[in-house]
């Protein structure tokens, strides 16, 4: 020991020094080490002789190790070197899979199997405990138990091992004792199946071996982020869930209650109901009066006594528990019809309806979904931090698409590797030519489809003849399976066995060659194991669509993420299968966990839900009372995670592959845009057929001229420029004859418009950019046609190209340099002013040719080719077609909206929506579909249809009157084809015409007798069209539509590919179980020959457990026939019926039936076929729908084209339009004490925090039914729980006085919270009053029940309306309820277009299938009997609810059914089987397939700001929440506007990301100001536009704003930015005159401007020099120069207050003094840096350097204009003044600066929110000051906030008597706020220092603003 301790710190020491010294000579260095420590070393010697250089680092940190250890760290090496072998990973590995293998079958029903299979079982898992126990001891023993940092029990993974190895222990042991049991019975031993829930944690082994084979380490920061970033999203969506499952839970106890009522025979004992007791079937009542189901006559209404198992657990709400139970289930759209349906039948149906209709969609729908939207946001994320994973780094994927250029007789060409034909030569090459020939191709693709439809053409028909159809059939697929394995054999001749194996089309085709040789063996054709083989075939056909083959390309590439996907779902069904089973498999009588397969099948079943809830009552029913909540707490777990999370993945996967890359989004937003300007460069198809005709100008001749010469005919229109016509033209015309009176009268616009090519425009009063684009653009949106008719489009695009905002040339096109260009470019080199340039040039050439083709055809517009356009009848049904309501014409001149208007902005715009007439239409079209919800075929006298009932006729003659009229004026004003504005332009168009028509001919005809599938039945489906009208209507309904089918490629090819998927398993079906699923309905009875005669069949009676249920004797049975029948909703018998059952499977409805059935009648292996389907189909391929349809929608809405920071930017813009004030009073004044008291008190985090928790005790006291008939079983626990409702309402009422004292009256009344708290306390009281002191002692006297009843129910009401108020009280579910309602406001139209939809499926449905007779599904609430009922029923089929069922009752036909030759259709009780099949196929295709995914993704656009991630704002809630806190102590009146002067005092107190730093950014500073100034005309600007500003300024509009805004947006800060300049230089020359004045007084202190009026006319690069202002340094008395020279650098000097004021101007003189010859540093003061959360402000629209040399061009072409005159007599002035007194000073120019602080005495100002409006401004009047600068700043410093406000500067004046000077200064209001509210005090103690820089007009402009104010 010791020996080998000195040679291992021997050898280190020599390592050390060699390291330290020596470093040429690495091997020599590794030798001494490998002598020393050759085995204990052996790896780490063994990666230093590997490196190529040494580094001594390495060998130091090596040997610091060694010496550290003892000796027994070489046994730990090599313990840790003998786990990280290869071979001992492999041992794992197998053992983790041996130990999953026998966990999954030591059940006893396996091992009844096979018994042998018990020791086989002990004996594997005697080897992986050993395995895996000393695999633990080694770890043990290399890392340490506890106290090293990464021992044992300090590592979760190996905590995570340990687990398994206990559990793999203890289950060896309990396998020990069974052996004991069972060979040593002596002993007495007692063995509990229960026991062997131990082993249900072993499962999870499986993680272990995915651990040891997928090799890959994610960087634990990157795991971090994603937890961080992700489990906020979650715990918002979990908050959401968590609240409406509470909701809908205490209104189900409060609404319903015990639903024990059912009607039963007289005489029943509740306690003891046998089924014999009950109706057939069972129905659930209510006493009469209650507004329910009321029994008949022989059967009373009787409250029974069960238990919980016996009802079911499903459908009752006695308690929380149980309520949430319910509400989960019926949430998961499984079963909730039947809870509904006792509902109706126990209460009034329509309080039932709307719960479960509102409880689907908000919980259903809305929960869910938000989920996927979090997981797919989430999976985006993954997708980001690890692409790397999931890249194609293999070449080999794909080879077939390798292409190479090669050089060829034509050119150059692309030509693909594979189809070179110098890759196969010699005589091989012809074969290959031929194999590459598309004949070939074309003969492959005609050999597979005729061998689909071959094998889809079998059919059974259950008589001999099938044995001969099976034998002919076998012949043609071995015929087929020759030609496919010759075409296989040809392709491995030519390409040679490696070229062929390298690409995955030819291994794929290998496989199926393979298969399908095979399959035509004898011996496996019969059993149909390798028919998967022959039908898949098909998938070939991909191959040859190039569409097809792109678009399954682009979803499932890469397959790493389906197939991982696809991994991790079989991964966890198989863990959660296992564990179930070792959980439940000693549970009696319950077959579902017997074994394996049993278990998988009952999980896979709970994903797909069909059936689940059957299927956990059943579960809970058969398992102890004590371990129901446990057991029902797992299954909902288990169904929450796999349907809210792995099927959601899904979708996230093919949403994800279906993402764009951001230039590709670039791309098509610009090709769309181009598209849409394209498509206005020509005309529709049905106008260019004038084309085809000669042309006939109308001519006109002049008559009574006074002329010597005839005039000859001209052109109309030639004559029409010379007419005035109209108002408009009238004012035209004086304008420009004003303009310009010596103008001729017959010269031409034309004319003048050409010579505006030539001459240049200069500045005048009118001529600006402003109003000459504002003119042009208005004229051309609202009257393109009459702006482009007399002008030229070349001189039109001059102005527009030429003329800048100063009338101005170069504006648009011209570029200092090539960055300012590529800058100016919106969105990867887009220029926004061409496009535009683009939009206009195909206005006007559009407008152009309707304008020749109405000249040159008379009949061009000319509606019916009758009414001309000057018709007056035309012009009076184009007033009345136009009529519309327009709320922008509602606002005054100055564009300022009146408060009224602002008010119901929303409701003009609703009404400004469609023309009048269009109202009118709306209206009338909602009437007459609302009567035809009471046309019904019930009875069959037919006294409710409408061709029998004159009241439901009247709304049909309105309609068509009304419609008649409507067509007739929209067809006069604007055509019917071929006009421009033709009404048939579109599909609707025709549809609405269609509509019309088949509703004219009706009303016409209106026959009395209509048979079954005749044409009047016909024309009455025709009629059921009318509330498709409506979409025609209505704009958004039809975008709606639009948006959907304007992209059907992709939904097209998806559903084509699902057609091939159902074609294949439905031919699979047709080979392997076709005509073997028949069988006898007596179970009893096994062959065909047999079954004959009659048995007594069981009925349903109830799903209640009750006696005699499951007794042969006891349950009631009916006799039948004995038929041998195919089962009776499905069969493959043909590929018809085949493809139906599995259309109906794809929705995952009646899966589970199919799969009883095959398992029953064709054994275990048939099931995997169903599966497999169901997995690919439904799993894969429905949420393959889903992706696309949420894709194809969001990309034709645009949201899918929108760029990430375009994103933000909409989910921004949602925020902003959520956030409203705060409507906070402020703190009430100190000598109110007892008021500031309370007010600190309310808002206090604890007082809120107190109450919120209140709301939910009070909320916790309806986890009982309010009722009466409660009272009877826990009278004194509701008398307890409605007192503790009552304190909470009283303690509410304190609230609400402490917040009327805090707030006062007007305080508390401003916010809308406040009211809704008040209202509902108030009703609190009176339920005090009337339940506590009225009902209840009248009760007790034995006073009537109903004034109980009565205040229990409004008891619930007010507790319920108080839970609500929980969203106010919490952020999260505050900004949760805004965004759904903001969700249910877009989704309007959606929603409003399915429910259209639904309602003409609803007439349809009346007309179709009205007497259909009852049956399984066809019931009492489930029928078509009138349109109300219909709705009931196609809501539910909406959700999937056993849809099929309601199908096959729906299409019974004769001879099942009751019908004759000639009877009308309501008069049989037959179906309709075609009718049936295209019906509800369609309507749940439409509706269910595409409708209700665009609610998806409605729903994921407007969510899209609630889990989009909160870094990734571009303005966080923390902003937002500071804006409101800012605006509210700015808003005193808690108005929501405040005058628009305060908001540059908002500006200033902004922090965070919305803050305006005045020092750094006063150009942006200015710009702000000017905006809300200018567009709000002065007037008071209100939350959202101040909001709206600050946000367009805080982010890059041309990376966040599309393109039409952005041009809006540019256009509009183009003019904020010129008009600021022209005001800045405007009021620099003001404060010029004002220095002169001021110099003038002052002759002491001298200007000298002539060097800056020099480089201001003489500087000409603007560019490369900026104009320099200069003032002359003034010369002194030698005192004062001495004075300044002795002074320090920054010197502190006392002055007194002094009430003598100054001239304002001096105050305002702000010049900076630049000392000629200065050889002093001037020191300039450190601007304060802001740091705010984000990234920095932007500055203008333009770069810095575009701005200055902007506002340089500006200045320069101002300078020069009349003014300069002024300026230059200025400047003589001042340079004569200064020369003068220059002379009398021999003093040197050069005058030291430096900061100066100036001390004062402590004065306080008070500020807060009462005293704002009265705080303007106010002068302090400084006392002697002895300075030598003449510019002094000073800044007003807050020590309570630490916030520094720039206060107005002052100059000092007459520097030689600065002594005795009284100075003035200006300390601008001020203001800062703190979150509670608190005053500041305002000190005069505040430090003033020089502010001097070098300067000039080019670098400091920005400056100017805070001076000049």
């Amino acid at each position: 020991f010791l020996v080998a301790k000195a040679a291992v710190i021997s050898g280190a020491m020599i390592a050390s020094k060699t390291s330290e010294s020596v470093l040429s000579n690495p091997s020599e260095i590794n030798s001494k080490l490998s002598t020393n420590e050759n085995f204990l070393l052996h790896k780490t010697s063994k990666d230093i002789s590997q490196n190529n250089t040494y580094r001594p680092r390495e060998s130091l940190t090596a040997l610091a190790d060694l010496l550290n250890a003892s000796s027994s760290f070489s046994k730990k090496r090599l313990k840790a070197e003998y786990l990280e072998k290869k071979s001992f990973i492999n041992l794992l590995k197998i053992a983790c899979i041996f130990d999953l293998l026998t966990v999954c079958l030591n059940t006893p029903k396996t091992l009844e199997l096979w018994s042998p299979l018990i020791y086989i079982i002990f004996i594997v898992d005697t080897f992986t405990t050993i395995t895996f126990l000393i695999e633990n001891i080694i770890k043990i023993k290399c890392y340490g138990l506890i106290r090293p940092s990464n021992a044992y029990f300090r590592q979760r993974w190996l905590q995570f091992d340990f687990i398994l190895m206990f559990s793999q222990i203890s289950s060896w042991i309990l396998e020990v004792y069974l052996l004991l049991t069972i060979h040593l019975s002596f002993l007495n031993l007692t063995y509990r199946p229960i026991w062997t829930m131990i082993r249900c944690i072993r499962p999870l082994v499986i993680i272990r071996l995915i651990r040891l084979t997928v090799n890959f380490n994610l960087p634990q920061n990157r795991i971090q982020q994603l937890l961080r970033r992700s489990s906020q999203q979650v715990q918002n969506v979990t908050v959401f869930f968590v609240f409406f499952m509470a909701l809908y839970a205490i209104l189900g106890i409060q609404l319903f209650g015990r639903l024990d009522y059912h009607c039963v025979l007289p005489g029943t004992n509740p306690s003891n109901v046998t089924i014999h007791d009950l109706a057939i079937p069972d129905t659930m009542c209510s006493i009469k009066g209650g507004g329910g189901y009321e029994c008949p006559d022989n059967l009373e209404c009787m409250k029974l006594d069960l238990n919980a198992k016996a009802e079911g657990f499903y459908g009752m709400f006695d308690n929380f528990g149980a309520s949430v139970f319910t509400v989960y289930m019926a949430a998961s759209e499984e079963g909730w019809v039947y809870v509904l349906y006792d509902c109706m039948d126990s209460l009034p149906s329509h309080l039932a309806f709307i719960y479960f209709l509102t409880l689907i969609f908000f919980l259903a729908w809305l929960v869910k979904n938000v989920f996927i939207a979090v997981i797919t946001e989430t999976f985006a994320e993954i997708r980001v931090q690890f692409s790397e994973m999931w890249q194609k780094n293999d070449v080999s994927i794909e080879e077939e698409f390798k292409t190479k250029i090669e050089k060829g007789i034509n050119g150059w060409n692309l030509v693909r590797l594979d189809l070179d034909n110098k890759i196969v030569t010699g005589k091989y090459q012809i074969l290959s030519t031929i194999l590459h020939s598309v004949f070939f191709q074309a003969f492959v693709i005609t050999f597979v489809l005729a061998n689909a439809f071959v094998n889809a053409s079998f059919f059974w028909a259950h008589n001999e003849s099938d044995i001969k159809r099976k034998e002919l059939y076998y012949k043609i697929e071995c015929v087929f399976t020759f030609i496919f394995n010759t075409e296989c054999f040809v392709k491995i001749m030519c390409f040679g066995i490696y070229q062929y194996w390298k690409r995955n089309v030819f291994k794929f085709e290998f496989i199926l060659a393979i298969g399908s040789t095979l399959n035509i063996l004898p011996i496996f054709y019969d059993k149909n194991i390798f028919t998967y083989f022959q039908v898949f075939r098909l998938l070939r056909l991909i191959k040859a669509s190039p569409i097809l083959e792109e678009f399954v390309w682009k979803i499932f590439s890469p397959g790493k993420k389906l197939g991982g996907l696809v991994i991790f779902t079989v991964t966890f069904i198989i863990i959660a299968s296992t564990v179930s089973l070792q959980l439940f498999l000693h549970v009696p009588n319950l077959d579902h966990f017997q074994t394996f397969p049993q278990a998988f099948m009952a999980m896979f079943q709970i994903i797909t839900q069909e059936g689940w809830t059957d299927f956990v009552v059943e579960v809970l029913r058969m398992i102890n009372d004590e371990w129901t909540p446990f057991v029902a707490i797992y299954f909902v777990a288990y169904h929450l995670f796999v349907t809210l999370i792995v099927l959601s993945l899904f979708v996230a996967v093919i949403l994800d592959n279906l993402e764009m890359d951001e230039e590709l989004k670039k791309m098509k937003q610009l090709k769309a845009k181009e598209q849409t300007t394209s498509m206005r460069l020509t005309l529709p198809w049905r106008l260019r057929i004038f084309e085809k005709f000669p042309t006939r100008p109308q001519m006109v001749k002049l008559k009574k001229i006074n002329s010597d010469f005839p005039t000859p005919k001209m052109r109309d229109s030639f004559t029409h420029q010379f007419v005035i016509n109209g108002e408009t033209d009238i004012e035209d015309y004086f304008e420009e004859s004003a303009a310009n009176k010596h103008k001729k009268l017959l010269t031409s616009n034309n004319k003048i418009f050409s010579k505006m090519n030539i001459i240049s425009l200069r500045h005048s009063g009118f001529l600006t950019m402003g109003n000459m684009i504002k003119k042009m653009f208005t004229k051309n949106r609202h009257n393109q046609a009459n702006y482009f008719k007399n002008k030229n489009l070349d001189a039109t695009q001059k102005i527009i190209e030429q003329l800048n905002e100063n009338g101005e040339f170069g504006r648009f096109n011209e570029y200092q340099n090539d960055e300012i260009k590529k800058d100016s470019k919106s969105g990867g080199g887009i220029d926004i002013k061409a496009f535009q340039q683009k939009r206009l040039l195909a206005e006007f050439t559009r407008s152009r040719i309707e304008e020749e083709m109405r000249e040159n055809h008379p009949y061009f517009d000319s509606p019916l080719f009758i009414f001309g356009k000057d018709s007056r009848f035309r012009k009076f049904c184009e007033y009345i077609v136009n009529a519309q309501y327009n709320h922008l014409s509602h606002m005054s001149d100055a564009n300022v909206i009146s408060k009224y208007s602002r008010n119901y902005k929303q409701i003009r715009s609703i009404v400004g929506l469609l023309p009048y007439l269009d109202w009118v239409m709306v209206f009338v079209t909602s009437i007459s579909c609302i009567s035809m919800i009471f046309e019904s075929p019930w009875p069959t006298t037919g006294e409710n249809l409408v061709m029998f009932n004159f009241y439901l006729q009247i709304a049909d003659y309105i309609f068509v009157l009304a419609m008649t009229i409507e067509l007739t004026m929209k067809i006069v004003a604007n055509g019917l084809f071929f006009t421009p504005k033709a009404f048939c332009k579109d599909l609707g168009a025709f549809m609405t015409i269609f509509i019309y028509i088949t509703s004219l001919i009706f009303l016409l005809t209106m026959k009395k007798n209509v048979e079954m599938n005749s044409k009047e039945q016909l024309l009455m489906i025709c009629r059921a069209m009318r509330p498709l009208r409506i979409y025609t209507l209505v704009p958004h309904i039809r975008r709606v539509v639009v948006e959907l089918f304007r992209g059907f490629k992709e939904i097209l090819l998806v559903t084509i590919l699902m057609i091939v998927v159902m074609f294949m398993f439905a031919s699979f079906g047709v080979q392997t179980v076709g005509g073997r699923l028949a069988a006898c309905n007596d179970p009893t009875i096994t062959t065909r020959e047999n079954c004959t005669g009659v048995f007594w069949q069981k009925i349903f009676v109830t799903r209640l457990e009750v006696h005699g249920k499951n007794d042969e004797d006891i349950h009631p049975k009916i006799l039948v026939p004995r038929v041998w029948t195919n089962p009776r909703n499905f069969n493959f018998d043909h590929i018809g019926n085949s493809m139906l059952a599995l259309f109906e499977t794809l929705s995952y409805k009646g899966w589970n039936v199919i799969r009883d059935i095959l398992m029953k009648r064709q054994g275990p292996w048939a099931v995997v076929f169903i599966h497999i389907y169901v997995f690919i189909g439904c799993m894969i391929g429905l949420t393959l729908f889903v992706g696309v349809i949420i894709a194809n929608y969001t990309q034709n809405r645009g949201t899918a084209l929108l760029t990430v920071d375009q994103r933000r930017w909409h989910d921004l813009k949602a925020r902003l339009k959520m956030a409203q004030p705060l409507h906070v009073p402020p703190k009430p004044r100190d000598s109110a004490k007892f008021r500031k008291r309370v007010y600190d008190w309310t808002m206090s985090k604890t007082f809120n925090n107190f109450f919120f928790y209140m709301v939910i005790f009070n909320s916790a006291t309806l986890l009982v039914p309010w009722s009466v008939e409660e009272e009877k079983e826990l009278s004194k626990f509701l008398y307890f729980v409605t007192f503790l409702s009552a304190i909470a309402n009283v303690t509410f009422a304190i609230e609400v006085i402490l917040k009327i004292i805090a707030y006062t009256i007007n305080g508390f009344w401003q916010s809308r919270r406040n009211k809704i708290d008040l209202l509902i306390t108030a009703l609190g009281i009176i339920w005090i009053f009337l339940h506590f002191f009225v009902a209840l002692p009248a009760s007790v006297v034995g006073g009537a029940v109903s004034l109980k009843r009565y205040t229990y129910t409004f008891g619930y009401v007010i507790v319920v309306a108080r839970f609500f108020t929980i969203a106010g009280r919490n952020t999260i579910l505050k900004m949760l309820m805004l965004t759904v309602f903001m969700s249910m406001y877009r989704s309007f139209f959606i929603i409003l277009a399915m429910f259209l939809l639904v309602l003409f499926y609803a007439y349809t449905g009346v007309i179709l299938f009205g007497m259909v007779k009852y049956g399984q599904a066809v019931s009492k609430h489930v029928n078509f009997r009138s349109g109300s009922e219909a709705l009931v029923v196609l809501f539910r089929s909406v959700t999937g609810e056993d849809w099929n069922d309601i199908f096959h009752d729906s299409s019974i036909s004769p001879p099942f059914c009751y019908w004759k030759e000639g009877l009308n259709y309501w008069e049989t009780d037959c179906g309709n089987y075609y009718g049936a099949i295209i019906y509800f196929c369609s309507f749940y295709l439409i509706i269910t397939y595409i409708v209700r995914n665009l609610l998806v993704a409605v729903i994921m656009e407007n969510f899209s700001l609630f889990y989009s991630s909160e870094e990734d704002a571009l303005l966080s809630y923390a902003d937002i929440k500071n804006f409101q806190l800012i605006w509210n102590m700015l808003d005193t009146e808690q108005k929501g506007s405040i005058p628009v002067k305060r908001v540059k005092f908002l500006l200033r107190l902004l922090k965070g990301r919305l803050e305006v730093d005045a020092n750094k950014d006063r150009l942006l500073f200015k710009h702000m100001c000017y905006e809300m100034e200018k567009i709000h005309n002065g007037d008071d600007v209100t939350f959202h536009d101040v909001l709206y500003m600050l946000s367009y300024r805080s982010v890059d509009i041309r990376k966040s704003l599309e393109l039409e805004e952005l041009l809006q947006r540019e256009e509009l800060e183009y003019i904020i930015e010129e008009e600021v300049a022209k005001q800045t230089i405007k009021l620099w020359l003001e404060k010029c005159l004002r220095k002169n004045k001021n110099l003038a007084t002052h002759k002491d202190t001298l200007v000298h401007p002539s060097s800056f009026y020099h480089a201001m006319l003489h500087s000409t690069d603007v560019d490369n020099e900026s104009i320099k202002f200069g003032l002359s340094t003034i010369k002194q008395h030698h005192n004062v120069v001495n004075r300044t020279d002795t002074l320090p650098e920054k010197s502190t000097i006392s002055y007194k207050r002094s009430p003598i004021k100054t001239d304002l101007y001096q105050s305002k003189s702000t010049d900076i003094i630049e000392p000629e010859n200065n050889s002093i540093d001037l020191t300039t003061p450190k601007l304060t840096k802001h740091h705010g959360k984000g990234k920095e402000r932007r500055k203008s629209i333009s770069d810095v350097h575009e701005t200055k040399t902007f506002i340089n061009e500006a200045a320069k072409k101002f300078l020069h204009s009349t003014n300069v005159r002024k300026i230059s007599m200025l400047g003589k002035k001042l340079s004569n003044f200064s020369t003068s007194t220059s002379s009398t000073h021999d003093v040197p120019q050069h005058i030291p600066l430096s900061n100066i602080k100036l001390l004062q005495q402590s004065h306080h100002h008070r500020l807060s929110a009462h005293n704002l409006d009265q705080i303007e401004e106010w002068d302090t009047d400084s006392s002697d000051i002895h300075l030598s600068t003449p510019l002094v700043t000073q800044k007003l410093s807050l020590p309570s906030s630490k916030t520094s406000i720039d206060c107005f500067n002052f100059t000092s004046t007459n520097i030689n008597n600065i002594g005795k000077h009284r100075q003035n200064y200006t300390i601008r209001r001020a203001r800062t706020i703190s979150p509670t509210y608190h005053n500041y005090i305002l000190k005069e103690e505040d430090i003033i220092t020089t502010d001097l820089e070098n300067t000039s007009i080019n670098e400091d402009i920005e400056k100017w603003w805070d001076s000049i104010k």
